[in-house]
């Protein structure tokens, strides 16, 4: 029975993808970023069980990597789509969005495919891409900061920072995993330390601080990789 709970939670990820979708092509957009949100948790959820009951499975793996190229590459994808639209004058522009499908597929083809990433992943993760995605149209109904709404909403910037998370989806710049390594404190003191911050910029700065979180994120996993590549 418990080798299905982590598949379980994979569906659940899979079904808040599929409403996603169907919410940002709407237009709902707050809610289909909150589908991603959810499917996040489900997504986090089931790779914790899978590894804490032992219960991984190839089937499982298969599962989980279409349930996030709903979740995490059409969701967002959607959103970006219907956010172009809205700010640019060319009709040909939001098509651009296409992208994040494309290169989220490939990105978890060559993640089932290659050697198991522990301790980095290569590219940017679908998820964290798709929570960044997830926060702009929130940013811009709140419009609490006025240069960060100016900014998302001038022409070409929207088609650009969703051409430049494609390109960092398929790239082989190492991210960060937050894959834990049991529940050690030691082993685990940067991945702990890094989500409590993040948590931390949640409750006190709310959507600007998962929006900076994200970008922060980015910013650490590149300095760091391009560090790493230096001493090699």
């Amino acid at each position: 029975m418990k080798k299905h709970i982590p598949n379980f939670l994979s569906v659940l990820n899979l079904i808040s993808g599929t409403i996603g979708v169907v919410l940002a092509l709407n237009g709902q957009l707050i809610t289909a970023a909150c589908a991603i949100f959810t499917g996040a948790v489900f997504d986090f959820l089931d790779g914790f069980l899978a590894r804490l009951l032992r219960a991984q499975s190839p089937i499982g793996k298969q599962l989980d990597s279409l349930a996030d190229l709903i979740t995490f590459g059409c969701v967002p994808a959607g959103i970006m789509y219907v956010l172009i639209k809205q700010y640019e004058t060319c009709p040909y522009r939001p098509y651009v969005a296409l992208g994040v499908v494309v290169c989220s597929a490939f990105r978890l083809a060559r993640f089932n495919t290659e050697t198991p990433q522990t301790n980095r992943f290569i590219g940017l993760p679908t998820p964290a891409n798709a929570l960044l995605v997830a926060t702009l149209p929130m940013l811009l109904k709140r419009g609490t900061n006025l240069w960060l709404t100016h900014l998302l909403t001038q022409p070409m910037v929207l088609p650009l920072l969703t051409l430049v998370l494609s390109l960092l989806l398929v790239s082989t710049f190492p991210f960060i995993a937050f894959k834990f390594q049991g529940s050690s404190l030691q082993k685990n003191k940067v991945r702990y330390g890094l989500v409590l911050f993040f948590v931390l910029c949640m409750l006190f700065l709310k959507t600007e601080g998962l929006f900076a979180s994200i970008w922060l994120y980015l910013i650490l996993s590149l300095a760091t990789g391009m560090c790493c590549g230096n001493k090699s």
